[in-house]
């Protein structure tokens, strides 16, 4: 150990997050001058969506990592860059670190908001999920081969989830994400783009690990290279989630149409398809809505780079949505002359800074008050009601439009959310629809099978299969005469404990368990739950549910309560429709937002219209035809 190690170059950290670092002479003191040159410089990119928790514990964590985590050190300097997803579509890790590997390379032909002075020199890209932190004794600096660093995980016994996993936190040179070009785009939602990655090394013939951590010592595997990833020594890949646990996990697409599609390219590239040569970095496409710079923990040798990426090549032009405000807002009666703005350069993230951009265009005529907004899509023309109540929910607003400029209104009003609410009841504006659920199972290797609930029309895949007459509605908020209902999930064997009420056990039957969802369900017996907190193993301690009035039985399940769905329905809301028309006088109905500006046809008109399905009593028909004059 007091031999000086032969120097590395920087590092990049991508995935969860990013790091560039020069490593340092073993046995030189941290205080040295002579250290400091020489120390690496780090850079990184994170994966991120809806996990503001989590970011605000992992900040905390890394400041402590950053100084202490590793002796001696080997990155002297991060820069984190926080790669956030910014659509409406299910999050997809892969795009994402994708992004943060473009910006740190400066890769132009991505996006047209790059430019060259965005290049950040490093050695090493590692990818991390932001849920799973280091213990002491993890080498970022380790890339000289494709290394899974994150070898011993808490939640599978300290070791990966497979031997072929290529998940969690891995890093090699950029020559070899390059090589393998990056990870592929269109892994949506549950999974995928892990094992892909595993076939991408292997592909390239970049897998230099054996059978490690799943072989004895009489394995014939043992030093056998190219079975898998490469993986530290044992006790130099420890990661936990435990500091994370109380930070609410965000939940991955339980979409079964999104995991089959998953599975099909996963199937392709496991049979030596050629497909990771198109879909990766060289296919990327982005815009990049917003990006900044966070020097608090400069004192740590940490800078982050946060940016929000957009999908696609068209621009996402926030900085056009219109903000009305009234000039009497604050005064009793309220009404006057109305102002409205585009945010331009000044986008608010939050509602503190959306409050300050409205009390500025009121200064000139009124008085400051407290207010709230109406979120407007007017494509879809539906609206929320935004309070300090709910922080996400303008995120998710911005995300959610098609066209922000052409689609997107927000306008101040001084009444409370609950005095909107009524205003809207009262106007028989007030939708609040029933969400539908599923009830699914999956076979175990003994024990019979487990059994899950899941949001959505079906299940998940993955090996989960629907109940017949399983599915129902509820709601997904109170209302008088119905009661909650919430499943717990257990992340160790992913299977749930269904209660009634608003919270989770945190210990049950041996267990640990995270809050999953909730809904509010009808009294009656159309289903029932019942639980098993006394099995010989762990895995078969859960609850079930079945679309019946009973749930005990001669396999250890107790029956604990009985519920119905809710029948109510509701009319869907308008939208907005574009009619177009080419050259050839050929015409198109096509949904507002962008495709109102489809290239080669002219907008002919813009209106109000409904889904036939949902069509009121009221409602007329309407045809549209080209006539002699077009």
């Amino acid at each position: 150990r007091g031999r000086v190690r032969r120097q590395r170059q920087r590092v990049l950290l991508q995935g969860v997050c990013g790091l560039q670092g020069r490593r340092l002479p073993v046995g030189t003191p941290a205080a040295s001058t002579d250290a400091a040159r020489n120390r690496r410089q780090g850079d990184g990119a994170c994966p991120f969506r809806d996990r503001e928790g989590h970011l605000a514990k992992f900040k905390q964590y890394w400041r402590w990592f950053a100084r202490s985590g590793h002796k001696p050190r080997t990155v002297a300097k991060w820069v984190i860059v926080i790669a956030e997803q910014f659509d409406a579509e299910p999050f997809n890790r892969g795009w994402c670190f994708n992004v943060g590997f473009a910006l740190a390379t400066a890769m132009q032909s991505a996006s047209p908001d790059i430019s060259p002075d965005m290049m950040v020199k490093f050695d090493c890209a590692v990818v991390q999920d932001i849920d799973y932190l280091p213990e002491g004794d993890v080498d970022y600096s380790d890339c000289k081969s494709p290394t899974q660093l994150s070898a011993e995980i808490d939640r599978y016994d300290w070791k990966t989830p497979y031997l072929q996993s290529g998940g969690g936190i891995v890093g090699m040179s950029p020559q070899h994400w390059r090589q393998i070009n990056g990870f592929g785009n269109n892994y949506f939602g549950w999974g995928g783009e892990d094992d892909e990655l595993h076939h991408r090394l292997r592909l390239n013939k970049l897998l230099h690990g054996d059978c490690y951590p799943f072989c004895k010592k009489s394995d014939k595997r043992v030093g056998v290279k190219g079975i898998s990833i490469k993986r530290p020594p044992k006790g130099h890949g420890r990661f936990s989630g435990a500091f994370m646990h109380s930070a609410n996990h965000t939940k991955r697409i339980t979409d079964k149409a999104a995991y089959e599609q998953n599975l099909k390219m996963m199937n392709e590239i496991a049979a030596g398809g050629g497909r990771w040569k198109q879909d990766g970095l060289n296919s990327l496409a982005f815009r990049i809505v917003d990006a900044g710079v966070d020097k608090t923990d400069a004192a740590f040798g940490i800078t982050y780079l946060h940016v929000r990426a957009h999908r696609g090549k068209s621009r996402f032009e926030l900085h056009g949505m219109q903000l009305a405000v009234p000039s009497r807002l604050c005064e009793s009666g309220g009404g006057g002359a109305w102002s409205v703005e585009t945010f331009g350069s000044e986008i608010p993230w939050n509602i503190a800074a959306l409050r300050g951009k409205a009390a500025k265009m009121l200064a000139p005529r009124g008085r400051p008050c407290a207010m709230n907004f109406v979120l407007v899509d007017r494509r879809r023309n539906v609206a929320k009601v935004l309070s300090g109540e709910d922080s996400q929910l303008l995120m998710v607003f911005y995300r959610s439009l098609s066209s922000p400029s052409d689609d997107g209104l927000i306008i101040a009003d001084a009444r409370s959310r609950s005095e909107l609410k009524a205003a809207m009841e009262a106007a028989g504006a007030l939708v609040e629809p029933v969400v539908e659920y599923s009830m699914c199972s999956a076979q175990l290797k003994q024990g019979g099978p487990k059994y899950a609930l899941f949001h959505g029309p079906s299940c998940s895949g993955a090996g989960w299969n629907s109940m017949d007459r399983g599915a129902f509605f509820a709601r997904a908020g109170p209302k008088p005469g119905l009661f909650p209902v919430t499943w717990c999930d257990n992340p160790k064997f992913w299977t749930q404990r269904i209660v009634k009420g608003e919270s989770c056990p945190k210990h049950w039957g041996g267990l640990t368990w995270e809050h999953g969802g909730t809904f509010w369900a009808s009294a009656g017996e159309a289903f029932c739950v019942g639980s098993r907190a006394d099995a010989s193993r762990e895995e078969l301690r859960f609850s079930r549910v079945l679309p019946q009035s009973r749930c005990g039985g001669s396999d250890g399940f107790q029956h604990e309560f009985s519920f119905s769905g809710v029948t109510e329905s509701f009319t869907a809301p308008s939208m907005v429709v574009c009619i177009l028309q080419n050259a050839k006088k050929e015409v198109r109905i096509r949904p507002g937002g962008k495709e109102c500006h489809k290239e080669g046809f002219t907008l002919r008109a813009v209106l109000q219209a409904r889904r036939p399905i949902a069509a009121g009593h009221s409602d007329a028909r309407l045809c549209v035809e080209s006539s002699a004059q077009g």
